[in-house]
């Protein structure tokens, strides 16, 4: 650790995700049929890994997903229009975005565990709309670990959230994906940019043993 004006500031990667001070947070791998096959499978191999490695050492874990009110109470008509733009059909918003819907849940095979916190939102960002940092804070966790979905969207917007509420952050930058190759490219490139820590999933579980 560094002393500078009298704070205490992490040096190095590993005193940034030390299981004292990191909470790992998995951004929405729900239930659909993509995180079972190909490329985004191996990313999901490697988050269950994550997960029993942060559990062994005592780091607390949280998963989350996107939840919907019926008849999409809470859906803006801003909100609306990025579902538009992204091409959704409007007479397929109450199937594909409703609560009821099951693939809008925490996919099964992670299997979140007893003393695992599972936090449903509202909005792209982990922080919004939920108890996420209180329950941080509440925890006395410094450093936020990401990873998930999507790079250039939800985890993105948590990210910034994050280093905006004075939280370390570590993106596992192979443990994210996104449907927008470019803007998964484009998001870590400027987390580099900007001073983010970056890590692989391979040095994360060397790190946490």
């Amino acid at each position: 650790m560094l002393t500078i004006d009298g704070k205490q500031v992490c040096e190095s990667l590993a005193e940034v995700i030390d299981p004292s001070r990191a909470a790992l947070a998995v951004i929405d791998i729900e239930n659909v049929p993509r995180w079972d096959q190909g490329p985004d499978r191996v990313i999901f191999d490697k988050v269950k890994l994550l997960t029993a490695a942060a559990r062994g050492r005592g780091v607390p874990v949280f998963f989350f997903y996107n939840h919907r009110n019926r008849g999409l109470t809470d859906a803006s008509a801003a909100v609306i229009r990025t579902w538009l733009n992204l091409g959704h059909r409007p007479d397929r918003f109450h199937e594909d975005f409703e609560p009821d819907y099951d693939k809008v849940r925490v996919h099964p095979g992670l299997e979140p565990r007893e003393g695992d916190h599972v936090l449903p939102k509202h909005r792209g960002c982990a922080f919004e709309g939920t108890d996420f940092d209180l329950m941080l804070r509440t925890l006395r966790r410094e450093s936020v670990v990401l990873v998930g979905c999507s790079t250039d969207w939800c985890l993105e917007a948590t990210a910034w959230s994050a280093t905006n509420k004075d939280y370390y952050v570590a993106v596992v930058e192979d443990c994210t994906r996104s449907p927008r190759p470019h803007g998964h490219e484009a998001a870590l490139r400027q987390f580099r940019d900007l001073g983010l820590d970056l890590t692989t999933s391979e040095e994360l579980l060397e790190l946490w043993g």
